[in-house]
């Protein structure tokens, strides 16, 4: 055996170990429900030291159903789900490195990502220095350094077929099974986990045939039904342009997959306007649609003023206008966040923030378009989809799925053999 396999051998073997103590220690030192969170952490830690490719899907999946469980559907809940598990995830990858499990991943947009991991530390020392709340400094900042963080994670954690296989199975088999629960009852999924599982499958039922094409399509129109009769407009857009891209930019093969899936949608869309609970739908779909967007536009006003005021580097991370009275609504503080993406980026960070932001998923994106049968195109398209529905959409959550889709995009074509090269204009 040799010094750099025992070394790997030795760390697997003591990191669960370390994080068994932790479990233990957690338990006995606080038994309430602080114990009880870290405990969990610790398992989470435990079990991503040694599956590391299960730390995505049980952030994305776990942290909203235990959030929502917990919670009751609470953002702040959901929110700290999230970032538990995500820290849980992080912390075990970071052991895995330091005891030499694993060595760093790299990809084409690390740099980029580097670059905008230091504009939010460099916002954040900014915005402070204005004198910005900090906890708002701390708002501001989670809603774009989620980016860079999906970003790293993924990138270390499913940079290998195998693991993006084992890691695909495990998001898939769940959200298949809430999907099809959310399809047959009143309830709304909103859509979005089912999305992103979607442009996978399209290009997987386009390579594929006969009967494995046909399962490939009707998981994928399942999932794409989901996202029709969800309740967030954003989501209809991304899902809009991911689908026209692939239309119009994609090969052949990818169309084939995406015409199969679209069909399939179509039916389950038509088999749900037959069903018993359609009313339940239609009411929560019309609500959704009668909601006024009145105090989106007010509030985008608001931030739009704001990176006026300071273009260039707006108004420091955690930045917000006190008191002030929104038409046809109330007085309110408003900020750092807004119902706009892009809103919220000019306002906290200025056009040099917007580059910063912009910068790695150009590249991702750049590289994920020269790829029109794999599976990276499939998730470049889906990332411009996602960069649309931002224009509308600011969600607490954060809009994460920009890092760990442009993550997805270069793993896939790094494994998918895929080298860009040539077009003039184009070169790496």
């Amino acid at each position: 055996m040799t010094p750099v396999r025992a070394a790997r051998g030795m760390g697997t073997a003591l990191l669960p170990m370390v994080f068994a103590t932790a479990v233990v220690a957690a338990m006995t030192l606080s038994p309430g429900l602080l114990g009880l969170v870290v405990a969990g952490v610790a398992v989470c830690c435990a079990a991503f030291a040694l599956w590391p490719w299960a730390v995505l899907p049980v952030t994305v999946i776990g942290g909203t159903t235990a959030g929502v469980g917990i919670g009751g559907g609470d953002v702040t809940t959901i929110v700290a789900t999230h970032a538990a598990i995500l820290g849980a995830g992080g912390l075990a990858v970071s052991l895995r490195l330091t005891f030499r499990v694993d060595s760093v991943r790299r990809t084409a947009a690390d740099v980029p990502m580097l670059g905008l991991t230091v504009s939010v530390v460099l916002a954040a020392v900014y915005g402070l220095a204005l004198g910005n709340p900090a906890r708002d400094v701390l708002v501001g900042a989670y809603q774009i350094a989620v980016i860079p963080i999906y970003f790293w994670v993924a990138a270390q954690t499913l940079a290998s077929d195998r693991r993006l296989r084992a890691a695909a199975v495990l998001y898939l088999v769940p959200t298949v099974v809430l999907t099809v629960l959310a399809l047959v009852t009143s309830s709304q999924t909103g859509g979005l986990i089912a999305l992103l599982a979607v442009p996978p499958l399209i290009v997987l039922a386009g390579r594929s045939t006969g009967w494995s094409r046909a399962g490939f399509a009707v998981l994928a129109g399942l999932l794409l039904a989901d996202v029709v009769v969800s309740m967030y407009r954003a989501l209809w857009l991304a899902a809009a342009v991911a689908v026209v891209a692939m239309l119009i930019w994609g090969g052949r093969t990818l169309r084939g997959g995406l015409g199969a899936t679209v069909a399939v949608a179509a039916v389950g869309v038509v088999f749900l306007a037959l069903a018993s609970d359609i009313g339940d739908h239609v009411g929560a779909l019309t609500l959704e649609l009668q909601d006024s967007p009145g105090y989106r536009s007010a509030e985008s006003l608001v931030g739009m003023n704001v990176f006026v005021e300071r273009p260039l580097t707006g108004a420091g991370l955690g930045q917000s206008v006190q008191d002030i009275y929104l038409p046809a609504f109330a007085k309110a503080d408003v900020g750092p966040v807004y119902h706009a993406f892009y809103v919220t980026v000019l306002a906290n960070i200025g056009i040099f923030g917007l580059i910063a932001v912009l910068w790695p998923l150009y590249r991702a994106l750049r590289n994920g378009f020269l790829y029109r049968n794999g599976i990276a195109f499939g998730f470049a398209a889906l990332t411009c989809g996602f960069l649309a529905g931002a224009v509308f959409a600011g969600p607490t959550a954060g809009h994460w799925e920009l890092g760990l889709l442009p993550a997805l995009t270069l793993i896939a074509g790094d494994l998918e053999g895929f080298r860009p090269a040539a077009p003039v204009g184009m070169e790496t």
